[in-house]
């Protein structure tokens, strides 16, 4: 996997805590690239539009859990 930068990898340790965090522009990139690396997926919704969460993807949890207990 490539080096993350450091605001991708808090964002994914809050995402632990916090499963679900709202998207918006000052986050919007950070989960990009945490769905560029595939460690979590955007979420479309009817309603919401475009990227209205993110998901973790089984890797993206495994790793977050293993950083979290690091």
């Amino acid at each position: 996997m490539r080096t993350l930068s450091e605001a991708a990898l808090s964002l994914l340790l809050l995402h632990v805590e916090h499963v679900e965090l709202p998207v918006d522009d000052s986050n919007r990139e950070s989960h990009r690239e945490l769905a560029r690396a595939g460690l979590m997926v955007a979420v479309h919704t009817f309603s919401g539009g475009r990227e209205q969460f993110y998901r973790f993807t089984r890797e993206g949890w495994d790793f977050a859990c293993a950083l979290k207990s690091a």
